[in-house]
């Protein structure tokens, strides 16, 4: 029994995720976002973004520094980029036309890194 009891700890140890395991989440509805970010760089996030959203990112993979834990839970777009791209110089959006698709509501974002 106390064999059972050991290899049961193991299996449960060994599946269990690392403490610097990456979670991301990321929807759009209607100009809101709901983000769940856990040690995850600004640049993945980014990548989801245009992923997601259908939305085009410059300089996206020259954001610089750790990993980020974020929870944000229906805030606007810009809101959301306001915080994500806190360590960015700046950046710039651009609407999406009527003709276009995509879940977010800016059609194409430039980042400013910092240098």
């Amino acid at each position: 029994m106390r064999s059972r009891s050991i290899v049961a700890l193991l299996t449960v140890l060994c599946s269990a995720a690392p403490a610097s395991a990456q979670v991301l989440s990321l929807e759009f509805q209607d100009g809101r976002v709901r983000l769940t970010a856990e040690n995850v760089p600004v640049s993945r996030i980014l990548s989801e973004w245009a992923r997601v959203g259908g939305t085009k990112i410059v300089n996206g993979e020259r954001i610089p520094g750790a990993p980020v834990t974020l929870q944000l839970v229906d805030v606007s777009e810009r809101q959301a980029l306001d915080v994500v791209l806190r360590g960015a110089a700046g950046y710039m959006v651009s609407g999406r036309d009527a003709n276009s698709s995509g879940a977010s509501t800016f059609d194409k974002i430039l980042v400013l890194p910092t240098t």
